[in-house]
């Protein structure tokens, strides 16, 4: 269900206006449009700082994983070697109770098993070479993952410190412009800069526009003549019909200005 339909703005108010509170309203807007400037930068740093932390961090994850997998090999061939020593043993056992045996089907029963003890131990020994070279391998890709994060840290920390100096000077930068807009802010009338807030709070950070050619600045629509009329006299605060933006004149506030 719909919600309940806008009210448009009236073109002319009714509140009273000034030459100067125009003027203050037109340059109360030019130091909200640098502190929106300066929000950018500061907006534009967080995802940036997140990025490189990122990307360290995928370094990190790689250099670990190579690490891991040593451990990995490391582990299995330690397993393999225990295979091997237990191979070993069974045929050193059973090679020690062939002389104990009666019967010849007995005693080449025995050395079969032996034999496949010993064929064991040999292929795990196979196993374990593998194993070794694996090793070796992931060593090297360990050292050179190593050696990335070492790099990727370094440059990261630089470029972490620049973006953390130009956050803390453009957060700088802000208060002070902030200060001084809020000066700004403090000569113009409540009822224009109610009118003012409501249009930038709508998504219009450029609410007071001013008639180029007989059409409104922001949104290029034809002007009635007795709009811009009341626009020139510079009496009451007016609205374009179409975007609601605050109109204004720049020849005529220059002349007043002089």
């Amino acid at each position: 269900m719909g919600g309940p339909p806008a009210i448009a703005a009236p073109s002319v108010s009714t509140m009273a206006l000034t030459k100067e509170a125009l003027q203050a309203l037109v340059a109360l807007q030019q130091r909200d449009k640098y502190l929106d400037l300066i929000q950018k930068e500061i907006d534009a740093v967080p995802p940036r700082i997140a990025a490189l932390k990122a990307d360290l961090e995928s370094e990190k994850r790689h250099m670990d994983a190579a690490k891991a997998k040593i451990l990995e090999f490391e582990k299995k061939k330690k397993s393999k070697e225990l295979d091997v020593a237990s191979k070993e043993e069974a045929a050193r056992k059973h090679s020690l109770q062939l002389n104990d045996l009666k019967s010849n089907e007995a005693y080449k029963a025995m050395q079969a098993e032996i034999e496949a003890e010993k064929a064991a131990a040999g292929d795990i020994e196979t196993e374990i070479l593998q194993l070794m070279e694996d090793i070796d391998k992931a060593k090297a890709e360990e050292k050179a993952a190593t050696a990335e994060f070492k790099k990727t840290e370094e440059f990261s920390k630089k470029d972490l410190e620049k973006l953390e100096a130009e956050l803390s000077h453009a957060k700088g930068r802000f208060e002070t412009s902030k200060t001084e807009r809020d000066a700004a802010a403090a000569v113009v009338g409540p009822a224009e800069i109610k009118v003012y807030q409501h249009i930038r709070g709508r998504g219009k950070p450029d609410a007071v526009v001013p008639v180029v050619a007989g059409h409104c600045g922001a949104c290029q629509i034809n002007l009635t003549p007795g709009l811009i009329l009341e626009v020139a006299k510079l009496k009451t605060l007016v609205t374009c019909e179409s975007c609601q933006r605050i109109l204004y004149k720049p020849e005529l506030l220059a002349a007043a200005a002089v």
